[in-house]
């Protein structure tokens, strides 16, 4: 419980940080307001499938965060599976849900288990690996966006049903 409080609070700090940065010492000079963005969603896109049968649903993007700053999605990724050595421009934060996922960054190779992170520094080359057994549940955060249309370029369908509001 207390990683996701940590991970939880890691997250809105990534987000809030470049409105914090732009506002002087009274906050009179904040930065211009963004654009819309949607107060609660199901997701942006659900049940993609792409390479090597990775599933991913698009949880945040620009589309309804209303800025770059942060892109996340939730990937499973098929027992077995061996994604190879590669490079974000982003800061990746890997927060394992479900399963076994092993970490290799930089050729240091880590296994996680639900409830762990794993970090990824832009440059930094890594590979993402699930034993065999069972799949592996990640959550994945992009910080900033534009991660998403590099590894799911081609991801389609309707987005999620709105969230309806409350009345009080």
């Amino acid at each position: 419980m207390k990683t996701k409080h940590l991970l939880l609070s890691g997250l809105c700090a990534l987000v809030t940080l470049p409105v914090c940065l732009a506002a002087d010492d009274d906050g009179k000079n904040a930065a211009p307001p963004q654009s819309p963005y949607a107060y609660a969603t199901h997701g942006v896109i659900d049940n993609f499938e792409g390479r090597l049968g990775i599933k991913w649903k698009l949880l945040i993007n620009e589309s309804n965060l209303g800025g770059s700053e942060l892109e996340a999605v939730e990937g499973t990724f098929p027992a077995g599976t061996t994604v190879g050595s590669h490079p974000h421009r982003s800061v990746e934060i890997i927060y394992v849900l479900s399963g076994v996922y092993d970490h290799e960054v930089n050729g240091k190779l880590y296994r996680l288990t639900p409830g762990m992170v794993g970090i990824v520094r832009p440059g930094d080359k890594v590979r993402h690996l699930v034993p065999q057994g069972s799949d592996a549940k990640l959550l994945i955060l992009w910080a900033p966006g534009g991660e998403a249309s590099r590894i799911i370029p081609n991801a389609k369908g309707p987005p999620p049903p709105a969230v309806p509001e409350l009345k009080p």
